[in-house]
């Protein structure tokens, strides 16, 4: 009866029934990229209105309280995803060759730094440079450790 069931069920195996790596190509599509234009004005975007007004009372964007940061953000993080990709990458009135969304970034970090990023920037040692250290550090000691040796027994050192 084994020999009868064995072959049976090693058959499938032979066939590559069972197999994980069995090739399945998928149809390829030609994607192509459509670029649109939106010309939008002021009236589409009430914040860029709030925005103007916004900087011309606070014109050094250092000098912006917390509270005035805080009455803009909640007013800017009410818009949509779209409405603020838009925002962002409209010039700041103010301060030329900057954007809006790089002021906003700027204030964000000002008042909200982001801790963990600073814990990431501080650099740690790989084991290949600890190893270089140690190596150096045993040289050095084992160099002055034999000097010390060797004046020893030519009794330049009691």
């Amino acid at each position: 009866m084994k020999k009868f069931i064995l072959p049976l069920l090693l058959v499938p195996m032979m066939f590559g029934a069972f197999s994980k790596n069995s090739v399945k190509t998928d149809v390829i599509e030609e994607k192509t990229l459509a670029i649109s234009y939106a010309i939008r004005s002021n009236e589409e975007h009430p914040f860029l209105d709030y925005w103007a007004h916004f900087r011309e009372l606070h014109d050094q964007v250092c000098e912006i309280t917390l509270e005035d940061f805080k009455e803009m953000y909640i007013v800017y993080m009410g818009l949509t995803q779209e409405e603020k990709e838009y925002i962002n990458a409209q010039p700041d009135g103010f301060e030329k060759g900057y954007t809006i969304g790089q002021v906003i970034r700027t204030l964000v970090n000002k008042y909200y730094p982001n801790h963990q990023k600073v814990r990431e920037e501080k650099q740690k040692l790989d084991q290949s440079s600890i190893i270089v250290i140690a190596t150096v550090v045993a040289l050095v000691g084992a160099t002055a450790i034999s000097v010390l040796y060797i004046l020893k027994n030519q009794k330049v050192i009691k």
